[in-house]
């Protein structure tokens, strides 16, 4: 594996100085290699919530057993994991290698960098210790204690400054829209971490619930869509060979992701105990959202019109496009269940758990796999260890999530309407219940899939970090001043 640090001397005025450097592009790489290990913890606890969801009795093995390894710290814990773990860190990666590419120049300080990884590291390894004990806050997504919660957002205001100079020192003076998508989450990630964290701790009831929701879809809509958008519209022209359809077009999704999505928080709590007024303001910027989806299939399509042939012959390019349908596929649903018909039947069933696993690990998951493979050999300049692994990988992956996602939905469905008949209490409940035995034993097959594909990923990033052939990079490298 190549060496990380050099040694360069500087000539300044009269004086002569000796400073350590770091390679450029460190911070993406260990961003990289940290959040595959979040990965895989997040895919472990996911099977043993899995399983739980179809034994719970099982890890009951003792008081100790019973107490720490409940659904209830479980799921947290996962959810977590894979959230701030893995798919966040993921894009960070992203940020941080995109960013210089397109600006042409370094990253305005690689230390600040490294700093910020480790520091977003074990900030969030003491975050999950806290979470095994219980130490959480009664709020989706928002299960961290305060004295988590602050470290994290000062690291990542730390990351948006490093960038943003990054940005003001840039040699390519157009800002290709991939940067104007990674600007706008350097705006809005801080600020929906904020107010979906602090207040949500002190308050109760359905001030708690309003804002708890609009956190929960605006980590999806305001920060995980922009990220992996932009990193798609910066790895379609790479991969495909041809440049992007319309500048036009993606500047106009990326203004609407803005003006809608910011907005969709209350259609969670559709026939729930809120205003009806409030339900309207969470569903009409539901159905709007349809604009920003419509942009990003236009330029796809464009963009890969004459070139569909290369996904047969490209596997990041494979990745790639499979997550971009599922995202497609998340926003048509997203709209749908926010209606008050299907709302009253889908909502508070298995379904919201296979429309959640759509977006994050369908969708975005696969466009993070594809930039890993895109730009981890350019920077260590080494080639993938083994394309066949990427194919397991992606199989793996794909496979278990249709089986996971459609064992979700139809129980779900089954569920809604078996409610909607009257069947909430007594026999007829645990009736319903029974019924569902099945589905939840095949969202446990495809989980296994899915975290067998996570193994063949991991084996591959580590064998190409350390056996990959050596190769140039091909995306040109800003150096060091």
């Amino acid at each position: 594996m190549e060496t990380h640090w050099t040694l360069t001397l500087e000539l300044k005025g009269d004086f002569r100085m000796s400073t350590a450097t770091i390679r450029p592009y460190t911070t993406s790489k260990l961003f990289m290699y940290t959040s595959i290990v979040w990965l895989l913890i997040g895919m472990v606890v996911a099977l043993l919530v899995a399983v739980k969801s179809v034994n719970p009795d099982f890890l009951a093995i003792n008081r100790w057993w019973q107490e720490y390894f409940t659904y209830g710290r479980l799921r947290p814990i996962h959810t977590n994991t894979v959230l701030f773990g893995w798919l966040t860190p993921a894009f960070f990666a992203m940020w941080f290698y995109i960013v210089p590419v397109l600006t042409k120049a370094p990253l305005y300080s690689e230390r600040l960098g490294v700093f910020t990884v480790w520091a977003w590291n074990v900030v969030y390894a003491i975050g999950m210790v806290m979470l095994f004990l219980g130490r959480q806050v009664p709020v989706e997504y928002s299960e961290m204690p305060l004295v988590i919660d602050i470290p994290i957002i000062l690291i990542t205001g730390l990351m948006v400054y490093n960038l943003a100079r990054t940005i003001m020192n840039r040699k390519e003076r157009i800002l290709y829209v991939t940067l104007w998508y990674f600007l706008g989450t350097m705006v809005w990630l801080p600020m929906i971490y904020i107010v979906g964290n602090i207040p949500g701790a002190y308050l109760s009831g359905i001030g708690q619930a309003s804002i708890a929701y609009t956190w929960v879809h605006n980590i999806i809509g305001m920060w995980f869509t922009p990220a992996g958008v932009g990193t798609i519209y910066f790895l379609m022209p790479k991969l495909s060979g041809k440049p992007i359809y319309s500048h036009k077009l993606s500047l106009i999704g990326f203004w609407t992701i803005g003006a809608f999505y910011i907005w969709n928080g209350p259609h969670h709590l559709v026939n729930g105990p809120i205003p009806l007024w409030l339900m309207k303001a969470g569903i009409i910027p539901s159905v709007l959202l349809i604009i920003p989806v419509w942009t990003v299939l236009a330029n796809v399509i464009g963009t890969m019109k004459g070139a569909w042939h290369k996904i047969s012959e490209n596997i990041e390019l494979k990745f790639m496009m499979t997550g971009t349908l599922f995202y497609f596929l998340a926003c048509i649903q997203g709209p749908f269940q926010a209606l008050m018909g299907p709302n009253a039947i889908l909502h508070f069933t298995y379904w919201t758990v296979g429309h959640a696993h759509l977006p994050l690990f369908a969708g975005f998951s696969l466009v993070a796999f594809a930039g890993y493979y895109y730009a981890l050999p350019r920077i260590i300049g080494r080639q993938i260890y083994s394309r066949s692994l990427m194919n397991w990988h992606y199989w793996f992956s794909v496979v278990g999530f249709l089986i996971f996602g459609f064992a979700m939905w139809l129980a779900g469905i089954l569920q809604g309407f078996g409610w909607m008949d009257g069947n909430q209490v007594g026999a007829a409940f645990v009736k319903v219940l029974e019924s569902l035995h099945m589905y939840l034993i095949a969202r446990a097959i495809g989980g296994t899939f899915m975290f067998l594909g996570q193994i063949a990923f991991a084996w591959n990033i580590y064998k190409t970090a350390t056996a990959g052939k050596q190769a140039e990079a091909e995306e040109p490298m800003p150096v060091l001043q």
